[in-house]
Formats: structure tokens, sequence, C-alpha cells
């Protein structure tokens, strides 16, 4: 039992000593501890989450809270009245305003207004009550 103690702290000082060439190095200057565990995927490799956040940030938020409906109505020499609805982009001001969250709501607001405005006339996909209810045991 005592031989066993004994070899496990052996054991476990040599794997540890075997992690450090030199004493003192950081660890980010460490060969040993690089061949075991490189830490350069972290920063140089996005999860798939992280990736569909810029996409969709990148794609579809940036654009959408960025535009503003314009209106123009003009009149033709014969009487006839043009009503023309464009999105056009808005630069975004200089943020030197505290941080409130406020701010996010109202960009929210605008992007959900968008983005129903785009959505229209488009089949509504079916969210996830519509399909458990048309389920045939669970459903209603």
């Amino acid at each position: 039992m005592k031989s066993t103690y004994l070899l496990t702290a052996a054991m476990s000082a040599l794997l540890l000593s075997g992690c450090a060439n030199r004493e003192g190095v950081a660890p980010s200057q460490n060969a040993s501890l690089h061949a075991v565990s490189p830490s350069t995927t972290a920063t140089s490799e996005a999860g798939s989450m992280q990736r569909s956040l810029d996409g969709w940030l990148k794609e579809e938020w940036t654009p959408m809270t960025k535009t503003a409906t314009v209106t123009t109505t003009t009149t033709m020499p014969d009487g006839k009245v043009i009503t023309e609805t464009k999105m056009v982009e808005v630069p975004e001001p200089v943020d030197t305003e505290p941080f409130t969250l406020q701010k996010y709501a109202d960009k929210w607001k605008v992007y959900h207004e968008n983005k129903a405005k785009m959505m229209e006339g488009k089949p509504k996909e079916p969210s996830n009550v519509d399909l458990v209810n048309s389920l045939p045991v669970i459903g209603k």
C-alpha cells in the first residue's frame, strides 16, 4: 500500500516535470507544453456558433439596422402621382454616449420591422408549437 502511494507520487512528479523543459519559462514559450497542447487553434479557428453569429451580423443584422425607408411622391405632367419607396442606408453616428439597453432595443425594433416588410407575402414557416400540435399522438 505504501509502495503504491510512493509509485503514484513518483509518476506524478515525472509527468509534471516533463511539461517544463526549464524552470521559470512562461507557458507561452514552453516547447514541451506546446507539443502536448498547442494554443494556436483556439485563436485561429472560431467555432461554428461564432461563425454563424458573425455571418448573421454581417449579412442580416447590419444591413437591416442601417437602412431607413424613404418614400418619394412625384406628380407627372399628366396628373399621374407616382409613389416610390426605397431603403436608403443611413450612416451610423459616432457613439460617444454611455451604454444603454434602449439603443439596442430600438435597433432590434427596426430590425424586426424591416424583416417583417421583407417577409410580407412569403409563406410563413410553421412554428415549433404548430409542428408539435400536428403530431398524431401528441397534437390536438
